[in-house]
């Protein structure tokens, strides 16, 4: 198996960077710091990267919890803030005199079975549940007051309970002062006291909504109250740490909620960082964008909050994990060619596109083969449905409730896989049958980049629009589909009822008519100049490969991606000797770049997907570039601008001359 690599990477090293900004003040820091939301689809390595950072943090006051989990448990957002309480000062000798003693005597006191008392009564029980003497207690009465004063919603009861206190209005020195010398003034609050924190449990357990949340703004308040005081007596310099992991849930949306209300009252030494692979619903919608190491720079929402975006992995990280596989195989027969490392970190790149958890199942899968097999036939086996990974790789990416075969937007999610982005699904037949509640789940799925993985590196024209999904989520809904070539069959009849010859040489491609897609591409040389045909060449290649191709070697006396190529070409020698020459050389160049790789420095045409596994080690690269050449010679007189097109080709001819992986 791949080592460990959380930490590792520049995207986690970035935000570990971020957070130790936070934690470590410094003269010029402001007070308080906003919460820190980092988004990130499934599998992008959230939990294992906070996993990091609290072993990372040792010495910090820290808690981490999965909210998710605790959600699954239907606790509450007081129970949440009871185990960030009980969690922070736990861990290390450093903070063992952090403590939270009025939050304890709220949370304990809320905890007080009092329905349907009398208000003595219930103060007698709530007084014989602290188990602790008054004069132990009394000093934290102020505190709880001036705490409830500052909430806003305070309910008639609290507000009438906080009228009796005989210190109210009083400043805080004069009140402990008097306390201290007045014994009936010490009975009085005290009696007070009591009747505040029966007032608080009857708001939190019998009143409606907004006494409730009163309540638990109140306690929240109470937590981070208690931690101000603790820093002010030690003046500790590095603030207090809490991981909050898996917050996409009405919980974390209640404790999230919670903590932005109460943070911007005033200032407090919390350094909070919560994870979430969906957009919290009652936010701002504001658009993330790509997030590029070494800097991670979450962007403001308002004052309580920032939102950044964790990135996939490069594809030097990438290389650094497959050069672990390689040093681990050691007894297997390493690829065939100079540098072993930088080509399977780049056909693994090419397959996952650094998704974190996809690149971590590749790589070890790769592992899971006989001795013999050479590499690019791990490769190109990786996902056969044989295997499972497929499968199991799609059911931890997709969202939850979405690997369920069943579904009706699940089957249109495998439909949809084979355009290349979702939007253009949204107009087929199958979809608009669906009926309105699928069709409206399909548009909220295609246009949440955390849903579909979309790769975001701030260039629309390599990423795609919004709605195009991430390479390898659409490679493993297509490996789902029973039957690729027919829905690609049914995408091309479409487009050629519409006239949208584009779209129709797609899908004939797909399904591996070539010379249908070629006879598009070669009389659009007529129609366009040469950047926007080479354009729609690079579009075209783009198709994903039938299976026959990249399932492994075809067979025959040519082997690897020769036989494959050949066989699309075949026609051209039977029978195809009136087939002109210029449409002969774009047949074979749209063959040859179809299976091949794509080049070092790709064309940038709005559609990620790229496929190596038609020909993994780029054999098919000399006949691109002769083809690009032949299209230019001379003898040929076949392009309306030879000046121009022979400008534009001979350039793209050079891409092919370097392998993809240098």
């Amino acid at each position: 198996m791949p080592r460990s690599w959380p930490g590792q990477s520049a995207r986690d090293r970035s935000v570990e960077a971020h957070v130790e900004s936070l934690l470590l003040p410094g003269p010029d820091a402001a007070p308080r710091r906003p919460v820190t939301l980092l988004l990130g689809p499934r599998g992008s390595g959230k939990t294992t990267l906070l996993e990091h950072l609290y072993g990372w943090a040792q010495g910090v006051p820290r808690a981490w919890l999965d909210v998710a989990e605790r959600a699954g448990r239907n606790e509450q957002p007081v129970d949440v803030l009871a185990a960030i309480a009980a969690g922070l000062p736990q861990h290390d000798p450093q903070v063992k005199n952090l403590q939270f003693r009025a939050f304890d005597i709220v949370v304990q006191a809320l905890s007080v079975q009092i329905r349907g008392l009398s208000d003595e009564a219930a103060r007698r029980a709530v007084g014989a549940e602290l188990s602790r003497p008054r004069s132990g207690w009394l000093g934290l009465v102020l505190q709880l007051a001036q705490i409830a004063a500052g909430v806003a919603g305070l309910p008639a009861a609290v507000g009438y309970v906080l009228q009796l206190l005989p210190l109210a209005g009083q400043s805080g020195i004069l009140a402990r002062t008097r306390l201290r010398l007045s014994p009936v003034l010490r009975g009085r609050t005290a009696g007070a006291g009591l009747g505040l924190l029966v007032a608080l449990n009857r708001a939190y357990n019998e009143g409606p909504p907004g006494q409730r949340g009163f309540a638990e703004q109140f306690v929240c308040r109470a937590l981070l109250d208690d931690l101000r005081r603790c820093y002010r007596k030690k003046d500790w310099a590095v603030r207090s740490l809490v991981l909050l992991d898996n917050i996409d849930n009405r919980l974390g949306r209640d404790v999230l909620r919670l903590l932005r209300e109460a943070r911007t009252a005033t200032t407090d030494p919390l350094v909070v960082l919560a994870t979430a692979g969906s957009y919290p619903h009652g936010l701002p919608a504001v658009p993330v964008g790509p997030q590029s190491p070494p800097a991670f720079a979450p962007q403001p929402i308002d004052e309580g909050l920032s939102v950044g975006r964790l990135p996939d992995l490069t594809r030097a990280e990438v290389d650094l994990q497959a050069r672990d596989i390689l040093e681990e195989a050691d007894a297997i027969s390493p690829p065939r060619v100079e540098n072993g490392t930088r080509w399977l970190g780049w056909a693994v790149y090419e397959l996952t596109r650094g998704q974190p958890e996809g690149t971590r199942q590749v790589l070890a899968g790769l592992l899971e083969f006989d001795r013999a097999v050479p590499w690019e036939v791990r490769l190109r086996q990786i996902f056969a449905r044989s295997n499972g990974l497929a499968g199991r790789l799609l059911e931890r990416l997709l969202p939850f409730g979405l690997e369920h075969q069943e579904s009706e937007l699940y089957q249109a999610l495998l439909r949809a896989s084979v355009v290349p982005d979702l939007a253009q699904a949204q107009v087929t037949p199958e979809l608009l049958a669906a009926g309105v509640a699928v069709q409206q789940s399909f548009n909220t799925f295609c246009t949440d980049p955390l849903r579909t993985l979309h790769l975001d590196t701030g260039d629309e024209a390599a990423d795609g629009p919004v709605e195009t999904p991430h390479p390898l989520l659409r490679r493993l809904l297509r490996y789902a589909l029973d039957d690729p070539a027919a829905v690609h069959a049914r995408r091309r009849a479409e487009a050629e009822g519409l006239d949208e010859p584009g779209a129709a040489a797609y899908h004939a491609l797909a399904c591996g008519d070539l010379p249908a897609a070629a006879a598009y591409l070669d009389g659009l040389i007529e129609q366009v100049g040469p950047k926007d045909w080479y354009a729609e060449l690079a579009r075209l290649r783009r198709a994903p490969l039938p299976a026959s191709v990249v399932g492994g070697e075809a067979p025959g006396t040519l082997t690897g991606p020769w036989g494959p190529f050949e066989r699309f070409v075949r026609h051209l020698g039977l029978g195809g000797e009136g087939v002109d020459a210029r449409l002969r050389t774009v047949t074979r160049l749209l063959a040859a770049s179809w299976i091949a790789p794509e080049p070092l420095e790709p064309d940038r045409v709005g559609d990620p997907y790229r496929d190596p596994l038609g020909d993994p080690y780029a054999e098919l690269y000399t006949e691109i570039n002769a083809r690009l050449h032949t299209l230019v010679s001379a003898d040929t007189h076949v392009l309306p601008d030879r000046v121009a097109w022979t400008s534009v080709l001979l350039n793209r001819a050079g891409h092919y001359r370097e392998m993809p992986w240098q």
